[in-house]
C-alpha cells in the first residue's frame, strides 16, 4: 500500500475537449456476437482501491460480485447502471465473468456538447447529499441502454468520429437514466423534497474546494447569502448544519486515506490542511468513536 491512493485521469486527446472513453470490463467473456466492433479493455487496476478525476458510468448487463464505493459495499447482481463522481474511491470485484462497458467522461465534455441540458449535478445520481448511485434495470431497459451503448462504441471507434455525436448520444443515456431514477422513489436518504439550487451550489463548492475552505462564511461569500441563512437552508433540505457537512467531507477523506495510504495519522492532518494534529485526532474520535489508529485498524480488517 503506497503513500497515495491511485488517481486515475483521461489520456489526453486530440480535441480540445476532453474526450469520452469507453471501456470493457477486464474479465469480459469477449466480445458480444452482436457488436460490430472491438472495443479495448479498462487499462486500469480496477480491482484496486483508486479514484478519478472524471465522472463514470458502468453499464453492467451481465455478473455477479460486489461494488465498494467509498465504504459502501453495493452488490452486483443482474443488470445495473451505477454511477461515480470524481474524488470517490471505489473498487470493483466479480465472483463471475461480467458483460458490459464502461463510460469514462469529464464535466467539461458532456456540458460542451449538451449545453441546454442540466449540469450533472442536478441527476440524484451524482448528487453528495443522496449518493444513490445504482439504478438497476429490467430486461428491457437493459435492452435499451445496450443500443445506445453499441451505438455510442461504434462513433468512438470510428476513424473519422464526430466528438459532438458522441456527446450528444451521452446526453441522451444520462437523460433516461435521470427519468428511470425520478420514477424511483429513492430509498434511505434523510432528504425531503428535491433540493433547491443554493444548496446544490453549495454541495458542489465543497465537493471542489473542501480542502481549502473550511469555514461556512467562506462558501456563504461565494453564494452571495449570509452564513446564517445558508445554514438555516442546508438543514432544513440535508437534516445536518453547513459546518457539519463541510467536516463529513474533510473526514470523508481522512478515512479514504487511513485505510488505501500508509500516511501517518499527522501526514493526513496536514493533507487535509488542519494545521493541529491533535486536533484533528480529537475531532475524528469525536465523529467517529475511534482514534484514526483505530479506525484504520479496524477497517482494514473488515473491508477491503
Amino acid at each position: 500500500m503506497s503513500g497515495n491512493i491511485p488517481v486515475h485521469t483521461l489520456p489526453k486527446s486530440q480535441y480540445i475537449i476532453p474526450a469520452l472513453k469507453i471501456y470493457r470490463f477486464k474479465n469480459s467473456l469477449g466480445i458480444q456476437k452482436e457488436s460490430p466492433v472491438t472495443l479495448p479493455i479498462t487499462p486500469l487496476p480496477t480491482d484496486e482501491p483508486h479514484r478519478h478525476t472524471y465522472y463514470e458510468i458502468l453499464f453492467i448487463e451481465e455478473g455477479q460480485g460486489f461494488h465498494e464505493i467509498d465504504f459502501h459495499s453495493v452488490p452486483i447482481q443482474g443488470p445495473g447502471l451505477h454511477f461515480l463522481t470524481p474524488g470517490q474511491v471505489h473498487l470493483l470485484h466479480f465472483n463471475t465473468h461480467c458483460q458490459g462497458f464502461i463510460v469514462a467522461f469529464s464535466e467539461e465534455f458532456y456540458s460542451f456538447y449538451n449545453p441546454a441540458a442540466p449540469s450533472l449535478t442536478k441527476f440524484t445520481f451524482f448528487q453528495p447529499a443522496k449518493r444513490q448511485s445504482v439504478i438497476p434495470l429490467s430486461e428491457t431497459e437493459r435492452h435499451y441502454f445496450h443500443n445506445i451503448m453499441e451505438n455510442m462504441v461504434t462513433e468512438h471507434l470510428a476513424a473519422d468520429t464526430d466528438p459532438s455525436l458522441i456527446g450528444k448520444y451521452l446526453g441522451i443515456l444520462l437523460q433516461k437514466c435521470g427519468m428511470i431514477r425520478q420514477l424511483r422513489p429513492l430509498q434511505d436518504t434523510t432528504v425531503t423534497g428535491s433540493v433547491p439550487e443554493l444548496v446544490g451550489r453549495f454541495q458542489e463548492l465543497v465537493e471542489k474546494n473542501f480542502l481549502q475552505w473550511h469555514e461556512v462564511q467562506q462558501y456563504a461569500q461565494q453564494l452571495s447569502v449570509s452564513p446564517d441563512y445558508l445554514s438555516k437552508i442546508v438543514r432544513k433540505y440535508l437534516a445536518i448544519s453547513s459546518q457539519e457537512y463541510i467536516l463529513d467531507k474533510l473526514l470523508l477523506e481522512a478515512k479514504r486515506l487511513l485505510v488505501f495510504t500508509q500516511l501517518s495519522s499527522k501526514e493526513i492532518a496536514y493533507h487535509i490542511q488542519m494545521d493541529d494534529p491533535s486536533y484533528f485526532g480529537r475531532i475524528f474520535k469525536k465523529k467517529c468513536g475511534l482514534t484514526p489508529n483505530e479506525y484504520r485498524e479496524l477497517v482494514r480488517k473488515s473491508t477491503i
